[in-house]
């Protein structure tokens, strides 16, 4: 594209463990697209393992932020913030005549969306996960069934108590509502009832996993998907099948909708922390360094993104958007 800056802000969603506002995913990418394209980016303070719809709310305080910058803004989810994002839009058109504004003003709306290696169609973890419990459970039953007769009544109540608080905590609460988000018929009913705008571009990264591009940290998780899903088309967390910017397992109007604005992507030859780095140094082994796992090209899970939507008139540079505003308040005087 032509040197120049954009007319154009970035906010960001992250995965399931993330610090939020004080993240440091693509940290050095986001500098380089601040530097060369004037492109501000505003992390939303997202929760490690929280539900959508907290995270959701989280986004669109971030939102609230950058429309004061006056300029049209795209989300970029990653992992689970794929979710998030279709969420929070699901929410804010659903929403206020504030919250509509804040996404459809053409001055500072919504403009396009960035989808890495999307989980808002689930992960084969889930239910794979799920069934490994409930067995679990029943395994349990049969065991401490037997060994009832062993133990003391004030015992046996002082352990049930103790599930039960466990169960009952807050934690486990958040970490339940963030699990559902990865089981595909927890998230028929969000696909059931969102909505979304239907003239809003959305571009797509997915990766496959290949020996020599995998962290010796997700090799276990890797098989794992792999022997689950009879399927070695994933990135350790997401299969490319799934990893799209529209519903797979519902199909309605909204669905057919997002599927004609999913632009799609090259599948590129990565893992699902290709855009982590200083994140995963406790778990970088010495063969990681040797075939470079991490160091791989992070600028590509945003700075195509923002080109190909310039290229096409979704975003404008700077000086367009000046012209732009001075030809309005001309045409009004």
């Amino acid at each position: 594209n032509e040197p120049g800056h954009y007319n154009f802000t970035i906010i960001t969603a992250m995965g399931v463990i993330t610090e939020g506002s004080k993240g440091l995913e693509l940290q050095k990418s986001i500098e380089r697209l601040e530097k060369e394209r004037g492109v501000v980016t505003i992390r939303a303070d997202t929760g490690t393992a929280r539900s959508i719809d907290y995270n959701a709310s989280r986004i669109e305080e971030a939102v609230e932020t950058a429309t004061q910058l006056k300029r049209p803004y795209g989300l970029v989810g990653y992992s689970q913030g794929c979710a998030n994002g279709f969420n929070f839009e699901s929410r804010m058109i659903s929403g206020t005549p504030d919250q509509q504004s804040a996404i459809t003003s053409p001055e500072s709306g919504l403009v396009c969306r960035q989808l890495l290696f999307s989980a808002a169609n689930g992960s084969m973890h889930g239910p794979a996960f799920n069934a490994k419990v409930h067995q679990l459970i029943t395994m349990c039953e049969d065991f401490f069934k037997y060994q009832q007769g062993y133990f003391s009544r004030a015992f046996i109540s002082s352990t049930l108590e103790l599930v039960d608080n466990t169960l009952d905590s807050a934690a486990f609460q958040k970490f339940h509502g963030c699990a559902k988000c990865f089981l595909p018929d927890a998230l028929r009913g969000f696909w059931r009832e969102a909505q979304h705008l239907p003239h809003i571009p959305t571009c797509v990264l997915r990766g496959v996993l290949e020996d020599h591009t995998t962290p010796e940290s997700l090799e276990m998780v890797c098989n794992l998907l792999t022997k689950q899903s009879s399927s070695p088309l994933h990135d350790s967390q997401v299969h490319v099948y799934d990893a799209v910017g529209h519903p797979v397992y519902v199909k309605n109007r909204n669905g057919r909708i997002l599927k004609n604005i999913d632009m799609g992507g090259a599948i590129q030859r990565t893992h699902h922390w290709s855009p982590l780095s200083e994140e995963v140094e406790f778990v970088r082994t010495s063969r990681d360094v040797q075939h470079a796992v991490f160091d791989c090209a992070k600028d590509r899970h945003i700075f195509p993104f923002c080109d190909v939507n310039a290229r096409f008139g979704v975003i404008h540079y700077k000086s367009e958007a000046n012209k732009n505003g001075d030809n309005s308040k001309s045409d009004s005087s």
